[in-house]
């Protein structure tokens, strides 16, 4: 099944195959005079999301070995809503939280139980540089916060509070994130825009 993290895929850094540690660094902001790195860095997010893992909401520099602040994701799951982020920033709006599982390719066959900010001020710029103010909420603020943690070097399993399940086998872990997927879906109605 594509776009879960049932497996280790070709190109995609894991958390037990770190050889450079560079899931746990935090990246620093791209300067304008270094925005030709970011072009070669979005492609390779974009083709291995669609080529690789033939899906998921969202993909970050750190999880393909650059420690560059730039994610790839979905409010959606679709590829036609796909958003490319590079220097991102949020805030939360109010103290309202959203609690759910996340799975993670850097953490194949695991998934976290965790709190998220419900609603969120992002601010980010686009691949051309310009920047982008908007309101995310729902699974778009929960996706978007959960790229942001690989930015400062953070995992699903890393949080404290996080209720970490592993799984033994691809097909039980496939199992589970199916019914999540199905949950989500009626937690959170799909919308093409934000």
């Amino acid at each position: 099944m594509s776009g879960f993290a049932s497996q280790e895929y070709e190109g995609i850094v894991t958390c037990d195959k770190d050889p450079t540690n560079v899931l746990r660094q935090r990246t620093r902001p791209i300067m304008m005079d270094e925005w030709d790195s970011t072009h070669a860095t979005v492609q390779r997010l974009l083709d291995i999301r669609e080529n690789v893992l033939r899906g998921g909401a969202g993909l970050a520099a750190p999880q393909i070995g650059i420690n560059h602040p730039i994610f790839i994701y979905t409010p959606d799951r679709t590829t036609e809503s796909l958003r490319i982020v590079i220097n991102p920033s949020f805030e939360p709006i109010g103290d309202r939280t959203i609690e759910g599982y996340e799975a993670c390719f850097s953490e194949p066959l695991r998934c976290a139980k965790l709190k998220r900010w419900e609603k969120i001020k992002v601010i980010y710029q686009t691949k051309d540089g310009e920047v982008v103010e908007d309101v995310l909420d729902g699974f778009a603020a929960k996706v978007f916060q959960h790229e942001m943690d690989h930015l400062n070097g953070i995992l699903t399993i890393d949080h404290k509070d996080a209720e970490v399940l592993s799984f033994t086998n691809a097909q039980s872990f496939q199992d589970h994130m199916q019914q999540i997927h199905e949950e989500d879906s009626k937690r959170y109605p799909r919308r093409l825009k934000v």
